[in-house]
């Protein structure tokens, strides 16, 4: 089998896309945490934060944010003001880890973000240790999408100034480079919750049916969402269950996403450190007219990862010997919540390798309250 190599894709928003700051978790030596005051108030330091009354403006609010981020011993710390709840927030962290020769992409705090747990006079501290190779902030308000905050967490926890652009000269306007298309395409997040649906139990795998609800998100082209299959499709499939159809703008199915329980490892037959994935994903691995390999990390979360693998299958007509054919997969799985979902396009999906990395690393998986 031949097997597919990609770079990992970079998404550059020429609009440093904003967020707040924040908090983390542990990857690579790197955690992050919330602290609230005994006394209400926000410890947080600054000209801009400290004797400061809420914010009544968008603006008000990202410069208290701004003003709240300083160093700390062991990495980057910021507040969030008060009178400003989870739900107006955007904040992504992101960046590179080292991973061999290479880098691996990482997400911090994608669970608060989605769904919107951030706190108001919360402070925030994310710990910076060796292995990342950069760390970014970016913050937004959903009430005031003017209001943007892009912060190089790495050169201010070594106390260096951020980075400011040279203004272009006036008789030669700096030239904004686009993005390339599958950049610019993957700009919609779509949900759904696991079990999506009943069909296909039976006193044989009721487990599948009663696992707690999840969510998977994850970002697709504008228009694309996801739809419930014919009844008499909804067939039990041990490693993509309850499957629902990822539709295009023109509800044509261009892929299937399913999920899977995570089995123990018996004792003495635990995988190595880095192949966990062979024992998550068994069934999706074992040979059989569609099994998965290829396997290759594209992100590191605090109770798993995220991946790109390709999906190997073969029809053909009786008597013949079937022709191998492949797709491109997304996958994710989480330790904690005992769960894995898989994506698996279909061979004539529009998506190309890179756009199906961007969708796997926004993979998102979350109990529901």
């Amino acid at each position: 089998m031949t097997k597919h190599r990609r770079a990992n894709s970079k998404r550059n928003n020429g609009k440093a896309l904003a967020l707040a700051l924040a908090l983390c978790v542990v990857l690579s030596g790197c955690a992050g945490r919330g602290q609230t005051p005994s006394n209400g108030s926000s410890p947080a330091s600054g000209s801009v934060v400290a004797g400061s009354s809420i914010p009544q403006t968008g603006q008000e609010a990202m410069a208290y944010l701004e003003g709240s981020l300083r160093p700390y011993k062991k990495g980057v710390e910021f507040t969030l003001p008060e009178g400003w709840p989870g739900e107006d927030w955007n904040i992504q962290i992101s960046g590179r880890a080292a991973m061999g020769e290479g880098g691996m992409s990482i997400h911090l705090m994608e669970k608060e973000n989605a769904e919107k747990a951030w706190k108001a006079g919360q402070t925030y501290q994310i710990e910076c240790a060796q292995g990342y190779l950069d760390l970014n902030l970016s913050a937004c308000l959903y009430s005031d999408e003017e209001q943007e905050l892009s912060v190089d967490l790495l050169a201010l926890a070594q106390g260096q100034p951020q980075p400011q652009a040279p203004a272009a000269p006036e008789s030669e306007p700096a030239e904004s480079i686009p993005e390339s298309a599958s950049e610019q395409d993957m700009t919609q997040r779509v949900s759904a919750t696991f079990p999506a649906y009943q069909e296909g139990r039976s006193e044989y795998n009721g487990e599948y049916y009663d696992q707690a609800p999840f969510t998977a998100s994850f970002l697709v082209p504008q228009g694309w969402s996801l739809q419930e299959p014919e009844e008499s499709d909804r067939v039990f499939d041990q490693g993509m269950n309850t499957q629902l159809l990822v539709c295009d703008g023109e509800g044509r199915t261009v892929g299937r996403i399913g999920y899977g329980l995570i089995e123990t490892a018996e004792p003495g037959n635990e995988p190595e450190p880095g192949e966990e994935y062979k024992l998550v994903y068994c069934y999706l691995r074992t040979p059989s007219s569609c099994y998965w390999e290829d396997y290759r990390a594209v992100k590191k979360t605090a109770a798993g990862e995220n991946a790109v693998a390709t999906v190997y299958f073969g029809e053909g007509e009786p008597g013949y010997a079937a022709e191998e054919r492949t797709a491109h997969g997304a996958l994710a799985y989480d330790k904690e919540l005992g769960v894995y979902v898989a994506l698996r396009m279909e061979e004539d999906s529009p998506l190309n390798a890179d756009q199906v990395e961007t969708l796997a690393q926004s993979l998102t998986l979350a109990a529901v309250a």
